[in-house]
């Protein structure tokens, strides 16, 4: 689920995020807006669960480990080196994607703020590699899943977690506590299960 924020959203959640006790009165004088516009917008932003309540720290269901935005870019095929270089000099940016769509590029940001999200959206926009763009934010994450490994795919240097040999492409897999466990026959997948059975007992 995206959020939509302008500039002045950003810059009121950034601002009660430092300090909780500023007023309305505060907040309208350095933003150019009446009491009411800017309480109406803290309303907002509460009603869609940005943050719980105002003075001590934003939603941390708002910004998740995940990344704080996602952004997606139009971009010239041809100058995709020059902002791919660009890209890998920001502090801000976890992962960048190389997509089959209209808008090719996918960014996920680093955790961080609400406003340093939209300020690398903004220098992004002034790049003259990209044509377009478009941001949203993450609000929560609903669910994970552990990576899936087709069968037959041969792992390279991926030891049996109970015998230690090297698996080949035939192989089993073992999932605890939702985390994958890799193996090279059934045999010792049913092993590894009844040691690891016997040491939570232990417990």
């Amino acid at each position: 689920m995206s959020i939509e924020l302008d500039q002045k959203d950003l810059i009121i959640l950034e601002r009660l995020n430092k300090n909780g006790r500023m007023t309305y009165s505060q907040l309208g004088e350095e933003l150019n807006l009446s009491v009411p516009s800017i309480k109406s917008r803290i309303e907002k932003l509460q009603k869609i669960g940005v943050f719980d309540y105002i003075g001590l720290h934003l939603n941390p269901h708002t910004m998740t480990p995940d990344g704080a935005a996602i952004i997606t870019l139009k971009v010239n095929p041809d100058n995709k080196d020059e902002l791919f270089e660009f890209l890998s000099s920001s502090d801000l940016i976890r992962v960048v994607y190389e997509v089959m769509d209209e808008y090719n590029v996918t960014i996920v940001s680093q955790h961080c703020s609400f406003l340093e999200s939209d300020q690398l959206f903004e220098s992004l926009m002034k790049r003259p590699e990209v044509e377009h763009a478009k941001i949203s934010f993450i609000k929560k994450r609903v669910l994970i899943k552990p990576h899936r490994i087709p069968k037959g795919t041969k792992l390279l240097n991926v030891m049996c977690e109970y015998c230690g040999k090297q698996l080949e492409s035939s192989y089993e897999v073992g999932k605890f506590d939702q985390v994958p466990h890799y193996f090279c026959c059934t045999s010792c997948l049913k092993n590894y299960k009844k040691w690891r059975d016997s040491q939570l007992k232990k417990k």
